[in-house]
């Protein structure tokens, strides 16, 4: 698969009538990784039982031929295993092959992590795919300034399901939401992915790395390997923690999004969602969007808004914040990808 600037010009806005939403996860494990509960049958399973249309079997340094994986009962015609692996690298770099034929090599190392993850970047398009970098927060392992150097890196995980994760930074190191907007301020042309790099199908509470606790939803013409791909690389896609959107255009002058109400409730119903535990906010739906250094341009409590994009980038996040009862507030997001109006994306080929 190949893609190409000229692919990314011209599909940037929303694509047309004909689309459809399609939802999946790309990063989970199974017992061939040594620490996972479940079988990669057991896993497949899983995410086509609960309405996935994809998923990627992301074995840490082993390639999981999707033609192996037998699934039981009906199976769904618009559900699909797409090949990948978790490229376990050296000094915690870790990141999805997506969508490759084959095994990728994970052993090169470098002092500098830039040029690892650009290895890991280059065996990935050598073997047909596309390079999702994981989790950089995990074990602190990336920063910015080891990302902005890597050539067709254009997705890392902005939130991963795991707990062990940090997503949300601390008090010395940056969110990863914070390390996007570092990156896009910079010229960077990335999409952020939500994730559940899940490896317990078997016991289920808050500490363990359930499955359902993040994905994508990917608008494309039609279920393929590559059609899934191609639309990640371009953005034609949001990340989700648990807000679900009706309505998603991103036009080269205007973001527009409206979010889908009853398919939010029915996400956060789930007892798998563990959700952002934050001290202050009103309940209810805030949708931000968001400029150079993370500058938030419009924000809008109601459920349908949009902004022009008259800044060198543009991207949106709508907030579902719910008081429970214990008094604890909990924030779910969506995510939608930057627009851009200079011409970073001609650097980045």
């Amino acid at each position: 698969m190949k893609i190409t600037f000229l692919a990314i010009i011209i599909t940037l806005p929303c694509l047309g009538e004909t689309s459809h939403w399609y939802k999946g996860n790309t990063h989970a494990h199974t017992t061939l990784c040594g620490h996972a509960d479940s079988t990669p049958s057991v896993v497949a399973q899983w995410y086509h039982d609960h309405g996935y249309h994809f998923a990627i079997l992301s074995e840490h340094n082993k390639f999981i031929d999707p033609k192996t994986v037998k699934l039981k009962g009906e199976i769904r015609e618009d559900f699909l295993l797409l090949p990948g692996e978790e490229v376990t690298g050296r000094k915690t770099v870790h990141s999805t092959a997506m969508n490759v034929n084959r095994l990728v090599p994970w052993h090169f190392d470098h002092e500098h992590r830039s040029k690892i993850i650009q290895k890991h970047v280059d065996e990935t398009i050598k073997a047909g795919g596309a390079t999702i970098l994981n989790h950089p927060n995990f074990g602190w392992a990336v920063q910015a300034k080891d990302m902005l150097p890597v050539k067709k890196l254009y997705l890392f995980e902005l939130y991963n399901g795991h707990p062990s994760v940090r997503n949300f930074g601390d008090h010395r190191h940056p969110s990863t939401e914070q390390l996007w907007d570092d990156l896009l301020t910079q010229g960077m042309t990335i999409y952020g992915v939500s994730s559940d790099d899940a490896h317990h199908f078997g016991q289920w509470n808050p500490g363990k790395s359930n499955p359902g606790r993040g994905w994508v939803m990917v608008r494309t013409k039609e279920l393929t390997s590559d059609t899934i791909t191609e639309a990640m690389t371009r953005g034609d896609f949001y990340a989700s923690s648990g807000v679900m959107l009706k309505k998603v255009v991103r036009g080269p002058k205007r973001i527009e999004i409206e979010v889908d109400e009853e398919a939010t409730d029915k996400e956060l119903a789930s007892p798998i969602l563990i959700g952002h535990k934050v001290k202050k906010g009103k309940p209810g739906y805030l949708v931000e969007f968001i400029g150079p250094k993370g500058k938030v341009i419009e924000s809008s409590v109601e459920t349908k808004a949009s902004c022009p994009v008259n800044l060198p980038y543009l991207r949106c996040k709508v907030t579902r914040r719910i008081k429970q009862k214990d008094g604890d507030l909990i924030e779910y997001y969506a995510w939608v990808q930057p627009v851009f109006t200079d011409d970073r994306t001609k650097d980045s080929e």
